[in-house]
């Protein structure tokens, strides 16, 4: 081969690498400008933000549901729901009938008679004199409002047709 052929030979390779090198380039400095972006605004508001909000609101429903099945389940197996009364309202007792109330729960026994009950001490407060109920067991006094202060605490009745005011959230067994 001439000495003319390889300079022409050695000069196409030149420019075709000065081509290519000028397109990459070219290429790359425009690739993510502000006038092409790499990925557009409408693409992220309209395609990508909808499918990660379907995807996480997926997720809390299936939680949701999940822990509403467990609430529900928990609830039947420990028996009957606590009646919760909006006012005081007036329960009748048999003798030997136990009242077992939530925290903050009013008691003002009306007729009959009722005594203390529970297994923490103080059983009772009596709003009406000011004074704790500590004793189970204890004589309640008719006319006087007693709050129930440690949860499970309550009253029994100790004989028929006890009337007694109550507000709040309790289970009679």
């Amino acid at each position: 081969m001439s000495k003319g052929k390889k300079a022409l030979i050695a000069l196409g390779v030149l420019v075709a690498v000065a081509l290519v090198s000028g397109l990459t380039t070219m290429a790359v400095t425009n690739y993510g400008s502000q006038s092409d972006p790499l990925v557009t605004l409408s693409y992220l508001n309209e395609t990508v933000t909808p499918a990660i909000t379907n995807q996480i609101n997926a997720a809390i429903d299936a939680k949701v549901a999940e822990l509403e099945r467990a609430f529900s389940e928990a609830a039947s197996a420990t028996g009957p729901a606590p009646q919760q009364e909006p006012g005081f309202s007036v329960l009748t007792l048999s003798k030997d009938q136990t009242v077992v109330c939530e925290v903050g729960t009013e008691i003002m026994p009306r007729i009959g008679a009722v005594v203390s009950y529970g297994p923490d001490s103080p059983r009772l407060v009596d709003e009406t004199d000011g004074s704790a109920v500590s004793a189970a067991g204890a004589k309640l006094a008719a006319n006087h409002m007693y709050m129930v202060t440690i949860r499970g605490n309550g009253v029994t009745a100790t004989a028929n047709n006890t009337k007694i005011l109550i507000r709040g959230t309790y289970t009679v067994s």
